[in-house]
């Protein structure tokens, strides 16, 4: 009776949902992600129909994975700042490199994660004795006048080779007119952080003209003192060189004594050849006499380089490497994670503060093909929340009206503090495919309430389409609470419209 009675029942609803919508259990999800993704779009647009959200390849290569010059933020990148310079780690390599006789160097450098750190500018910098750089002198010009070259006010722009390849030079950021002053951090000069960068050779240009000059050493820092053990000091000596083309706009000038068929020396002549000469690279015989063009003379002695047309300020450098000097010291990561995400509970509105993406914040450490280890580093938001299952809150011990790590306090809600990461939960996980797609594939859940019945609805970041969690590089500095994340990085909006925005990091020089 009771299965008949069932059948029955069940008829009955089959019949009449012909003529009526059937439930559908996940309308709610549905209108909850619906409701989210027109507030996304009506804040900060449509997103472009190739944003991956930091989670593809070529985004999460570009935002956490970046090929150098990386400016000098070491928070923002994850990256402990190494030590600062002291006026006595100034003069102690100074006088060092300045004893051109018993100055000990190495070709190479081992590190590829790095900070180059100002020491010293030849134009500005004096020892304790007040000692500078000494000045170079140039060739004298064609008038036989001479000048007085300051190296450290002549170089420019440092740039580094990362391998052998010839194609592998780049630009140190910030590093331009030999000194560093973008940033300090309570020590002397100013400092680039480099990634993923060789360090197979390096070079500076110069005011004068557009030659890219390699005339440097490299001094280990335990040779200077033992207090400078770890650093190495890559000095530069200035010289003025030519590229091709500008060799070929110069005009020489040389000075030379004749003598006449008689055998009677004559008076100290001038002529000129076009083309860049020096004192090692003098014309041809033929080059003088077609130059020198007197019939009276029988033989042309004494040549000696007089000056440029152009290049009046050539200077082949003194071989005193302290013109300019910068240290390399290894940049220590300061966690071994591989990718930060950011997640928004779906309840922002129209109000572009509400997108503050702190409601989850945690830390990725892929630890096999289908393994990783998660580190919660903040929970912004008060619904309950779990990451691969895990309730964020109860991870560390608090009510789900607590928010943790984000400085709500200061905002006038309850704030809970974790300031060292060893006081943050870490689970481990199991899930196909975590690490292809850089953690895309790791569930975020928020418990929502529609109609008075509670329902975990997932955080998503499909490809062109409103993200609710974002992929980030390790050391990212997430909103604090209330604080927009277009209004802490202004170029937020033009990223979800633009992939290839760089929206959290400093703008390229």
């Amino acid at each position: 009776m009771t299965g008949m009675a069932a059948l029955a029942i069940s008829a009955a609803f089959t019949s009449c949902s012909k003529d009526t919508d059937v439930y559908n259990s996940d309308q709610p999800k549905q209108d909850i992600q619906a409701t989210y993704e027109q507030n996304f779009i009506k804040v900060f647009g449509q997103p472009a129909a190739n944003q991956d959200w930091g989670f593809g390849s070529g985004a999460g290569t570009r935002t956490w994975n970046v090929n150098g010059n990386q400016w000098h933020d070491g928070v923002n990148y994850n990256y402990e700042y190494d030590a600062k310079v002291t006026t006595d780690e100034k003069n102690k390599v100074f006088n060092y490199v300045n004893d051109k006789n018993n100055v000990e160097t190495v070709n190479q450098i081992p590190y590829t994660e790095y900070w180059v750190t100002q020491i010293w500018n030849g134009n500005k910098d004096a020892n304790a004795t007040g000692a500078k750089a000494p000045a170079s002198i140039s060739y004298p010009n064609q008038n036989g006048a001479t000048t007085t070259i300051i190296g450290g006010a002549q170089m420019d722009k440092l740039e580094i080779k990362e391998t052998q390849s010839a194609d592998s030079w780049i630009h140190c950021n910030n590093f331009n007119g030999a000194d560093n002053n973008d940033w300090k951090e309570g020590g002397e000069g100013g400092r680039t952080l480099m990634t993923s960068s060789g360090t197979y050779s390096f070079r500076y240009t110069n005011s004068q003209s557009s030659y890219l000059s390699e005339k440097y050493i490299i001094v280990p820092g335990e040779k200077i003192d033992a207090s400078l053990a770890g650093f190495y000091y890559v000095c530069f000596d200035f010289e003025k060189g030519y590229t091709d083309a500008e060799k070929a706009q110069e005009t020489t000038y040389f000075t030379y004594v004749g003598v006449d068929n008689n055998g009677a020396e004559q008076a100290v002549q001038t002529f000129s050849i076009p083309g860049y000469y020096t004192s090692t690279n003098m014309p041809t015989d033929q080059q003088i006499k077609d130059a020198v063009n007197n019939p009276n003379y029988k033989e042309i002695k004494n040549v000696s380089v007089k000056g440029y047309l152009y290049g009046d300020k050539h200077c082949d450098g003194d071989d005193n490497y302290t013109d300019w000097i910068v240290r390399i010291s290894p940049a220590k990561v300061k966690s071994n994670y591989d990718i930060r995400i950011i997640g928004e509970d779906l309840s922002a509105g129209e109000d572009g503060n509400d997108f503050d993406f702190n409601d989850v914040v945690f830390d990725v450490k892929f630890t096999g093909d289908n393994t990783a280890k998660i580190c919660i580093v903040a929970a912004g938001g008060t619904l309950p929340l779990r990451v691969a299952g895990q309730e964020v809150h109860g991870l560390f011990h608090q009510d789900t009206n607590i928010m943790i790590n984000t400085n709500a306090a200061d905002a006038g809600y309850p704030n809970q503090a974790y300031e060292q990461r060893d006081n943050l939960p870490t689970f481990d996980i199991t899930l196909t495919g975590v690490k292809a797609a850089n953690g895309k594939n790791i569930k975020i859940e928020v418990e929502k309430e529609v109609n008075g019945v509670k329902q975990w609805v997932e955080l998503k970041a499909n490809d062109g389409e409103p993200a609710a969690k974002i992929g980030v590089k390790p050391g990212f500095d997430y909103c604090n609470e209330r604080q927009g994340i277009s209004s802490k990085y202004p170029r937020f909006t033009q990223w979800v419209q633009n992939v290839d925005v760089v929206w959290y990091e400093k703008d390229a020089e």
